[in-house]
This record gives structure tokens, C-alpha cells and sequence, in this order.
């Protein structure tokens, strides 16, 4: 789906910009409503005669016509509160576009009462970061996401021969933002709903229409014409069995289906300047395509909304999308997604089974619906060795430091834990290179923001073997939100199931590994739906990452 044209005015002449421009409507945001009379002088009647004008969103028709015929005013909320951040932006700029579409404004003219240009509220590690520092591309990004179809809807309308409701123009006007950034500004916007766009096509679909060879036929549309980012499919089943052994066991009831059958994709981006390059990022992304819990079947309707449980593999795709797009030079990017379907079968996995990893760890299955953990620890494992065999060779930006990533929705215990946000948490060398902080600071000025757990020698332990016939213990028998420490544990069984535990910070060749966990089940969704809808995927935490390891 096209983005919408964009362009910026380094001006606050809105009266000009819009009648030298075929705008037709404009928007209106502001913190303080008394500053709306500076910008609409005909609008002091209305708080002379209702004190609740510009308590909420409006469509306000100026008898004068100025600034413009009609303007779509919209309050924030407080800027300043102990408790506020981007969001206030994201959030209104979301509303407002779909009351624009709503009203049949497609090409509107964007301002701000009053530009939030100094001031933190000490959120940040960063002691340069500013709170609202990236509010114009916030607000951008929330307005593209309330004018964006996912590809299931799009087919939709295709096949019915109807238009996709879009906002086709839109311009903003800002005085805070100099003219000569513009065009950066630009690219970074494109860049990161592009990857939105891509994780949120993934991720919104049923678990047919994104079922594993559909998602590889998407991204391989995806990244036809793209020469930057390799990719790699993954699909005879004897390589996965043999590579990828515990995402097999996953996905043995589906092979029943052919049209369920497993993939897995490979990205790879090198940077142009191999001398340039500061970091390795590695990054294994969850994709279940529908998990029904297995043996463990999810039951008393806990099996709904998991064909969302692939918007881990989604973000990361998404992501490779925005590297393809902002060419960085500072990093090397390696992904790696697991494409699978958790079913019932004849055939399936189940608790009791012990099953070799590519490790060679010997894993107790404690519970087939802690599924994920299973999904990506050979990936995980896979990226370990290509990282030692890259040192080992001293091939180009080898002796730099690399950091590997798992992004799944990954427990109902970070919902329960920490709501609609995403979480963090890292090993001692992705903590001491401040893996997460550096997460958490771009995703609260992006307006995606994460909280920071913290991975504890009790959740390693805990997977720790009871008796000689298995290595680690994939999970108790009990759900995620049933025990304790339920979001972190799974990572300290992925660090030790693929082997990375040998590479913390007491590694005696001092040959250290970053590992960082991001579990997404939060943010990847809204938090809530309407009525008996599922809830909206937002394509979390692309902005997030593209901030913290891009920009």
C-alpha cells in the first residue's frame, strides 16, 4: 500500500501554505486550548458560549473561512504531566486521521498550536534525550497508521472493486524542524512505516490467508527489488528436521497440512563500509502462525487472537524492510524467522518428550504450549555458530562486538506483567554495552516504548535438568501467568538451550556474546478491541529498534 505524499513547510504561515495548496481541510493540534484563538480568531465565540469547546476532537467551520474552510481541531492532552511522553501525539494524530477520513478530508494541511521544543521529564537515560524531541515524526507516524489497510482488507476490496479509504496528501507545517533536515527527516519516516506496514501486513491476517508459504511469498514480493538484503528460504522438510530440530517437533502435527507446512527465511544485510561497521545485530523473530497450545491445547477461549502470535517473525521482516530502505552504514544485520503452526494431531509434540537441539542440549518438553522458546533457540543456536565461525575466519567487522535478539509474543506473563508495552532484557555483555536502555530511550521518543526487565540467575536455574536423561527443561505445566518470573525465565532456557551462556562476560577466551530478549505480547496489539473484534496491530517494535540501532 502506497504512503501517502508528504511534504513540510518550514513555516507557521498557515493561512498562506494553504491557499497556495489544494488542501482541503486542515488539522489542528494543541495542548492549551486558549491557544487555538491565535490560530482560529473566530473560535472565541465558541468558549463564550460552551465551556467544553475543544475538550475533544471537532470539526470547527470558521464563519470567516480562516485559516482554512474547515478545521479538524485536536487536543493532546497535558505535555507536562510527571507521567506524559510521545504518545500523547502518537495517540491524537491516530484519532485524528480517522476522523479526517471519516469526515472525507484526504489531503490536510498539519499544524501545532504551540511546537514542544525544550523540557524532559527525565524519563530518558540519555541526559541529551528530550521527551518530545521526535514529536513531528510521532505524529506522521500516527497519522499513516490511521490511513493504513492491511493486505487481507486490501484484497477485500480489490475483489469487490471499491477504493481503500486513504489520506492521499499530507503536509506539515513546523518551525522547530530546520529546512536542510527535511530530507532525513523524510527518509526515516518512510523508512520506519514501510517496516510498520510490512509487520503489520504479516501480522494482522487469519492463519490461512499469512499461513508459512503465503508469508514467504509476501516477503519475497516484499524484497523482489531490493539488492541490499539477501534472503533465503528455507522449506524442505528434511533441513528444517536436521537444522532447525526443536521448531520441527513444534510443527509435526501441521505436516499433515501441506498448506501448513513450516518455512524458515533467512535475511542478511551487509553494510557498504565493512570499516565503518560498529556493531553485528542478529535477530531470530517468533512466527506461529496459529498456536492452538498443542497437546497443552489452549482452552476456555484462551486459543483466540494467537494467529497474532507470528507478529514476532513480522516485526523482524519488518525491520529488514527499513535496513533495505535506510542502507546504515554502522551495522550488519543477520535475521532469521521460524514460519510454523503449533496443531493438533495424530503426530504431535508432547509434554514428557526429550528432543536434541542443534545444541546438542537434550530438551525436556514441559509443556507444548510454551511453544515459542522452541520456535527460535536453534536459530538462536545457528547465529551463535555463524558469529564464532566469522571470529574465527576474521572476516570484516568480526572483532566488533555482536548482539543477538529474540522478538517474539512470547508470554501472557509480560501482558500480566507489564500491559501494552514491550520488554527488555539482556545477558551481562548486551547489559554492559546498555543493550536495553538504549531500546527503552528511542522507543519512549518514537512513541514505542519498551520496559526494562532484568534476567536473574533464578531463571536459569529453574530449567535446570532433574535427572540424567535431559540437559534443561523447556517449561513447567503451569501457563505463563501461573508462575513466577514467567516472562524471564524462558529467556535464561533459550541463552542455555542454544549454547550462548558459554559466551557472557567470565567467557575465559574473552569471546563475549550479546543476548537481549524482546517479548512483544504486548505492544504488538493495542490493547484493546472493539466489541468482539480482535485488536489492532501496530507494528511494534520497528520504530523502536530502527532508533535505537539505525538513526
Amino acid at each position: 500500500m502506497d504512503l501517502p505524499d508528504l511534504r513540510f513547510y518550514a513555516s507557521d504561515d498557515v493561512v498562506s501554505v494553504y491557499t497556495e495548496s489544494e488542501y482541503d481541510g486542515l488539522i489542528l493540534f494543541f495542548s492549551d486550548k486558549q491557544d487555538l484563538v491565535s490560530k482560529i480568531p473566530s473560535v472565541s465565540k465558541h468558549f463564550a458560549l460552551d465551556a467544553t469547546f475543544g475538550d475533544s476532537i471537532q470539526l470547527v467551520i470558521p464563519d470567516d473561512g480562516l485559516p482554512a474552510e474547515r478545521v479538524l481541531i485536536v487536543p493532546t492532552g497535558s505535555l507536562d504531566n510527571d507521567f506524559d511522553d510521545a504518545r500523547r501525539f502518537r495517540d491524537a494524530a491516530f484519532e485524528a486521521g480517522v476522523k479526517a477520513l471519516k469526515i472525507g478530508m484526504t489531503r490536510c494541511l498539519v499544524s501545532f498550536c504551540t511546537e514542544p521544543t525544550t523540557g524532559s521529564l527525565s524519563w530518558s537515560f540519555s541526559e541529551t534525550q528530550t521527551d518530545y524531541q521526535h514529536f513531528l515524526p510521532v505524529t506522521v507516524l500516527g497519522l499513516l497508521e490511521a490511513s493504513f489497510e492491511p493486505v487481507d482488507v486490501r484484497q477485500h476490496y480489490e475483489l469487490t472493486q471499491k477504493k481503500v479509504p486513504t489520506l492521499a496528501h499530507l503536509g506539515f507545517m513546523t518551525t522547530s524542524v530546520p529546512e536542510e533536515n527535511f530530507g532525513e527527516l523524510m527518509q526515516s519516516i518512510r523508512a520506519i512505516e514501510a517496516g510498520r506496514r510490512v509487520a503489520r501486513d504479516i501480522g494482522n491476517p487469519d492463519p490461512e490467508i499469512m499461513a508459512p508459504k503465503n508469508i514467504v511469498k509476501y516477503i519475497l514480493q516484499q524484497f523482489e527489488s531490493i539488492d541490499n538484503v539477501k534472503v533465503t528460504v528455507i522449506d524442505e522438510l528434511d533441513v528444517i528436521k536436521k537444522e532447525y530440530p526443536l521448531a520441527h517437533a513444534v510443527t509435526r502435527a501441521s505436516l499433515a497440512v501441506e498448506r501448513h507446512h513450516p518455512r524458515f527465511v533467512l535475511f542478511e544485510y551487509k553494510s557498504p563500509e565493512q570499516e565503518k561497521v560498529e556493531e553485528n545485530l542478529y535477530f531470530v523473530g517468533k512466527g506461529v502462525t496459529y498456536d492452538t497450545g498443542g497437546a497443552d491445547i489452549k482452552c476456555s477461549g484462551h486459543m483466540r487472537d494467537m494467529s497474532r502470535d507470528k507478529c514476532g517473525a513480522a516485526a523482524v521482516t519488518g525491520f529488514f524492510k527499513t535496513v533495505s530502505m535506510l542502507s546504515p552504514e554502522r551495522v550488519n544485520v543477520t535475521g532469521g524467522i521460524a514460519l510454523v503452526r503449533n496443531s493438533v494431531g495424530p503426530d504431535m509434540y508432547v509434554s514428557d518428550e526429550v528432543i536434541v537441539a542443534r545444541s546438542g542440549m537434550r530438551v525436556m518438553v514441559g509443556n507444548t504450549d510454551a511453544e515459542g522458546r522452541m520456535v527460535m533457540t536453534d536459530l538462536l543456536c545457528q547465529f551463535k555458530e555463524q558469529i564464532l565461525a566469522k571470529k574465527a575466519a576474521n572476516e570484516p567487522a568480526s572483532d566488533k562486538p555482536s548482539f543477538l535478539f529474540t522478538c517474539a509474543t512470547l508470554t501472557g506473563h509480560a501482558i500480566r506483567a507489564y500491559d501494552g508495552y514491550g520488554i527488555t532484557l539482556d545477558n551481562g555483555f548486551a547489559r554492559k554495552n546498555k543493550i536495553s536502555r538504549r531500546i527503552y530511550d528511542a522507543g519512549h521518543v518514537l512513541a514505542d516504548p519498551f520496559e526494562i526487565s532484568t534476567l536473574r540467575r533464578e531463571d536459569l536455574e529453574v530449567v535446570k535438568p532433574g535427572r540424567s536423561s535431559e540437559d534443561i527443561v523447556s517449561a513447567n505445566d503451569r501457563p505463563s501467568t501461573m508462575t513466577n518470573r514467567g516472562h524471564q525465565y524462558p529467556a535464561g532456557f533459550m541463552l542455555q538451550a542454544s549454547g550462548l551462556d558459554k559466551y557472557g562476560l567470565n567467557n575465559k577466551e574473552h569471546i563475549h556474546i550479546g543476548y537481549t530478549h524482546l517479548d512483544i505480547a504486548g505492544a504488538a496489539e493495542v490493547s484493546s478491541a472493539v466489541g468482539w473484534s480482535l485488536p489492532r496491530v501496530t507494528g511494534a517494535p520497528v520504530a523502536a529498534l530502527t532508533g535505537a540501532f539505525l538513526l
